[in-house]
């Protein structure tokens, strides 16, 4: 994979290749997607700590579920982003209005 930021198909093969327990391919999936992960956590916690916990769940998750990846429809990048339990803004968020206010 070269440095540059790695396209669906080649993070789609890091995904298999992890679903079978390779954990340099996941470890390199993870290199290549973390930073918009990060931004994503922050943004959805607003806290360094809280953000730190969610990209833990998120990466987690995507290591036991990464042979569901392919069925999913999505492309890598979105199904990893798509992992969160909840579509709301996280409870930790004391700044956000609910839905509808």
């Amino acid at each position: 994979m070269s440095t540059a930021t790695p396209s669906d198909a080649e993070l789609r093969r890091l995904l298999q290749r992890a679903a079978g327990g390779d954990i340099e391919a996941f470890v390199a999936f993870y290199d290549a997607t973390c930073s918009v992960t990060w931004r994503l956590e922050l943004c959805r916690h607003a806290d360094p700590g809280l953000a730190k916990r969610a990209m833990v769940v998120r990466y987690a998750g995507a290591w036991l579920h990464a042979r569901t990846q392919a069925r999913s429809g999505l492309n890598a990048r979105a199904w990893l982003l798509s992992l969160s339990p909840d579509l709301m803004p996280p409870l930790s968020r004391t700044d956000t209005l609910p839905v509808g206010a």
